[in-house]
Order: structure tokens, then sequence, then C-alpha cells
């Protein structure tokens, strides 16, 4: 019967029927097939129809044999990680096992949750070990961001520490700026202060908002940094300038808000920035350069907010 099911792993139509056994079979059947995907879990994963199956044994094995079956992933993380198939087997493993650690902590099995925990640390492992590279990867950056949602201690702050220790390379990148606005919203404090004092140095704000990537990292810092960090990265835009293109000197801001990408930082400025003196300024930095950004493309949102702007009355 084993040969059968080899047959069928990765067949257009075959994965269907193992499928269907991994959930309306009886126990036999069910451990023969999980049998025979323990012995071969990483091929298995890469291939098109069989990281269905795989998935499909997630569902439908016991919490133990699921773990024990994602522990041998072990050596074989990176692998998985960088095929188009694979990667959607470990962004699964992490999941699920998350959850189940989750819920053992939260039920006072402290055994079950480190049992748990422990089938997911090779996985954790290998990515740590090279998470500056995954993170910069399109299959990669997805797993990377699983972790961060879904994953408790200590494996949490593994993962976060080892970011922070290379954010600074993610920020520009295409798929690492995710990782590092991920970060924002999943982690601690402490790591939306590194990411803010590395995106505000020697008053940076106008350069990374300018950059395609960056640009995204400085929208999500106002949106998730606290207010004295907002306040910090507009005065940074209030006081800055920048040379146009006629080689003359304008307010940061109103460049900003004719380039491409940096007027979206503004747009969130204006939306986010508590009342106040400094809202008042920025708005007003705006209105005495409206005729200007009016006939700008980039700017129009912007345009649209500052003419509907009402200043709070003075006491």
């Amino acid at each position: 019967m084993e040969h059968l099911f080899t047959e069928l792993y990765n067949d257009v139509y075959g994965n269907f029927i193992l499928q269907k056994l991994l959930e309306y079979g009886t126990d036999d059947m069910k451990e023969i097939i999980g049998k025979r995907l323990h012995s071969d879990t990483a091929s298995l994963s890469r291939m098109v129809y069989g990281c269905r199956v795989i998935q499909k044994a997630f569902d439908e094995l016991s919490k133990k044999d699921v773990a024990n079956l994602i522990s041998t992933f072990k050596g074989n993380v990176l692998l998985c990680l960088y095929d188009r198939h694979g990667n959607h087997v470990i962004q699964k493993s992490i999941t699920i096992l998350s959850s189940m650690a989750k819920e053992a902590r939260e039920n006072g099995d402290d055994d079950l949750c480190s049992f748990f925990l422990g089938s997911l640390d090779p996985i954790i492992d290998e990515i740590v070990r090279s998470i500056e590279d995954l993170s910069r990867h399109s299959y990669g950056c997805r797993a990377v961001q699983r972790i961060l949602e879904h994953c408790i201690e200590p494996q949490k702050t593994k993962i976060l520490d080892s970011i922070i220790a290379c954010q600074k390379k993610l920020l520009e990148d295409q798929y690492g700026n995710y990782v590092v606005q991920n970060v924002m919203t999943c982690g601690r404090q402490s790591d939306r202060d590194a990411i803010f004092k590395s995106i505000t140095v020697n008053n940076s704000v106008v350069k990374f908002s300018t950059q395609k990537q960056a640009s995204n990292v400085v929208e999500a810092m106002l949106r998730l940094g606290d207010a004295n960090q907002r306040q910090k990265i507009v005065q940074q835009m209030l006081d800055c300038f920048c040379v146009d293109q006629h080689y003359e000197t304008e307010s940061a801001v109103v460049s900003m808000s004719k380039n491409a990408y940096a007027n979206y930082v503004v747009k969130t400025a204006l939306e986010v920035l508590e009342e106040g003196q400094q809202r008042d300024q920025l708005y007003s930095e705006l209105l005495s350069n409206l005729a200007e950004l009016e006939v700008v493309p980039f700017a129009k949102h912007i345009v649209a907010k500052v003419k509907t702007y009402q200043p709070n009355p003075k006491d």
C-alpha cells in the first residue's frame, strides 16, 4: 500500500486522494501516510502537489504527530524557504506550532508547551542564523513575518533581537522594509526606538522619505511610534531645506510634497499628528506654498487636505 501512496503524493489528481484519506481515513491509514511523510518531509514540501499533502497533514494528524513531523525539517529549513512551494509549508509550520504552544501555555501545561517550542526551534534557529538574507528575499521575508506575528517567548525575542541587529540594512530593501514595519507592529518599544533612531539620525527623515522602500518605514513610524517620535520626525521635515530643480532652496516639507514617495509621508503626518502648534505650523507651511503645490500631480491629496484645514482657535 505504501508504494501506491508514493505515486500519489505529487500527482495532480492523486494528491487529493491522500488529502481525503487524511481527513476521513482510519487511524491506520493516517499512520501509514504520516510515516511516509515523516521520512521525506523536505522533499515533498518542495513539490507542487506534495506540499499540499504536507499542509493537510498538519491539519489532520494529532498535535504531537504534527510537532514530530515539523521537527524533521532540521537542516533543510533554508532549502524549503527559498522554494516557491516549500516556503508555504514552513510558514504554516510556524503558525500552527506557535498556536499549539500558546494554547498549552495558557492551559498551564508547561511541559507540552516546551515540547511544541522544541519542535519549532530548529526552524527558528536556522532563520535567525540567516535573518538578513531571508528578510531580503521574496519568500524568506514571509516566514520571518509569520514568526513576528505568531511566535511566543522566548522565540519571539530571539527573532526580534536578530532583526534589530541588521535593521539598518533592511530599511531600503524591497522586502526587508516590510519586515521592519512588522517589527514596529509586533515588537517591543525598544525595537521601535531603535528603528526611530535609524531613520532620524543626522536629519535623515527627508532622505529616507524620498526613497521608495524606506518611505514606507517612515510612514509606519509616524503611525506606530509615540507622540514624541511623531513630533521629532515632523520637526525635521519643518526644519530642513532642499534644493529644487532650479537650484533654489525650499522647505523640505514642500519638496517632499512634490516627491513621488515622500508625499505619502507628508499626507500621513497630516493625518496622525496631534493637534497643537506643530500641526498648525505644518499646515501653515503648506498653505503658504499652495499655489505651487496645486500644479504638482503628486501633491493633489495634500492640497485637498490643506484646503479643508481649520486651525484651532487661540485661547
